[in-house]
């Protein structure tokens, strides 16, 4: 008798910070060992493909996943790219967050034809922004799960401000105007107003996506998170007192991480960077990169120079072109030269210590033994990047969930040292964004950099626990082996009825 081959398919958002839900796919086609019997596993990711006007890094890259060859047991993994639909002028006229919304709905037909198609599948994972993809399994009556990108915490904040929406009427907006710190559920300490992420409390971000996506948390058969439970104890317990979120059911939730992404190409000029490095001190040098979507405006650019140059540390800079206010939904870009950006005369006189490049290869970066800080937008994956390779962060938050990761890491957890927690990338309601000073810059690279803080100390035994978490009998490793049980489970449970 021939086994039986089930299907999981998945569906990531398309763009670089969350590629992660690939790396789950090769964590569970490796855990056929806890399938039954004559039964065995295969998953197909569905691909969506940015126009490369909008983002050449994150089309390249998927490009790269459905043209790669897999052996073993990874052989399992199989990527199909969706047809292609066509944009039209509306998607451009917000953020790329709005752009890419509009793809994914568009989308939905060319899935539904998919999910028809496909024998045996056993669940469906979409990313935290993919959740309208929740109504075209259950139309097909095939169980859906969230894969979520960003920290417990901040799930546990969405479904909190859900529930003040629906069930107690309030405007999310108004959590702003407070005079005391917020008391959130996923958190241990009040929150500060200012900190709070755009995405839920722009009124127009909160009421178009999240608030809609939030909604569609709870429809979920469970939420898979990107996290572990030594980084995010008192958030993950708060989940099991499902009256701090309200009414609403809040579903299990797998935390399985960290997954990382241990996929990215090194290129020539990668490798000129890693040579770079190759020839500093150990822990001498701070890496400043903002991701795959972050950028400062040139006034911005300028006084983090000016920083640098007077801290005299070593640094690797990954410095990209911010769009324009007038195209916001393209992510940043290459610059063609420094000249003009960079105050004058600041590459010469920093040649012997420092290095200003494009694009980096993050994990790699902070891998290398030179490396001994990391000035970062604090977005989830470079958090926990940092925490992998024990290197502490100074915390400067650009948009989505990040300046609620900095306060986190700053204060309720200690693991960051804080350059600014309320910096916004672009202007909010017209007001004109403040400049963080140089000498505020300067403070926080040199304290990140500090060799015996109680930052780094914190830090090292962090790094321990991330890489005991995902080995064979660790919080994150039986996370993983819960939701694979839990599939199998429902799947036969469907068919006995």
């Amino acid at each position: 008798m021939e086994d039986e081959d089930l299907q999981l398919v998945l569906i990531p958002w398309p763009v670089m910070g969350h590629v992660q839900i690939v790396e789950f796919a090769n964590l569970i086609i490796h855990r056929q060992d806890l399938l039954p019997p004559g039964k065995t596993l295969s998953i197909t990711v569905l691909l969506m493909k940015l126009p490369d006007y909008i983002d050449t890094v994150a089309s390249s890259f998927t490009e790269s996943l459905s043209a790669a060859s897999f052996t073993g047991a990874a052989a399992r993994v199989n990527f199909l790219h969706l047809p292609p639909t066509t944009p039209s002028p509306e998607w451009s006229s917000r953020t790329r967050g709005y752009f890419i919304h509009n793809l994914v709905l568009s989308q939905k037909p060319n899935v539904a034809d998919f999910l028809r198609r496909t024998p045996n599948i056993v669940a469906l994972v979409v990313d935290m922004l993919c959740t309208s993809m929740i109504a075209v399994g259950d139309e097909l009556r095939v169980p859906s799960y969230i894969f979520f990108t960003s920290p417990a915490s901040f799930l546990g904040a969405m479904l909190h401000c859900q529930t003040l929406h629906d069930e107690k009427n309030e405007n999310i907006a108004d959590l702003t105007n407070s005079n005391t710190g917020l008391e959130l559920p996923p958190f241990s300490t009040p929150v500060p107003p200012k900190v709070l992420s755009l995405v839920l409390v722009d009124k127009q971000q909160w009421l178009d996506r999240f608030l809609h996506y939030a909604r569609d948390y709870r429809k979920a058969k469970g939420v898979i998170i990107n996290t572990f439970t030594d980084l995010e104890s008192y958030t993950l317990n708060s989940f099991s007192h499902s009256a701090s979120y309200g009414g609403g059911v809040v579903p299990p939730v797998y935390p399985v991480g960290p997954i990382l992404n241990h996929g990215q190409s090194v290129n020539q000029s990668s490798l000129e960077i890693l040579q770079w490095l190759d020839n500093q001190p150990s822990k001498s040098v701070v890496f400043v990169c903002f991701g795959s979507q972050g950028s400062l405006n040139e006034e911005q650019v300028k006084e983090l120079a000016t920083a640098l140059e007077r801290s005299q540390i070593r640094f690797l800079w990954s410095l990209r072109r911010q769009s324009s206010n007038s195209d916001r939904a393209r992510f940043p870009t290459e610059y063609a030269n420094y000249g003009g950006v960079l105050p004058e005369g600041f590459l010469e006189r920093t040649a012997g210590t420092g290095k200003v490049v494009g694009w980096a290869p993050q994990l790699e970066v902070l891998s290398h033994e030179a490396v001994g800080g990391f000035v970062s937008h604090c977005g989830w994956n470079s958090v926990l990047e940092s925490l992998w390779c024990g290197v502490p962060i100074a915390t400067w938050p650009l948009h989505s969930e990040q300046q609620m990761n900095a306060f986190q890491l700053v204060r309720e957890l200690g693991l960051a040292v804080e350059i600014t927690l309320s910096y916004y990338e672009r202007n909010i309601d017209g007001a004109v964004v403040t400049a963080v000073t140089a000498p505020e810059i300067e403070r926080g690279i040199r304290e990140v950099m500090e060799r015996e803080s109680e930052v780094r100390r914190r830090v090292e035994e962090m790094k321990e626990k991330s890489r005991k978490s995902v080995v064979e009998g660790g919080s994150s490793y039986l996370g993983l082996e819960r939701f694979v049980l839990e599939i199998i489970h429902q799947n036969e449970t469907k068919k006995a009825k």
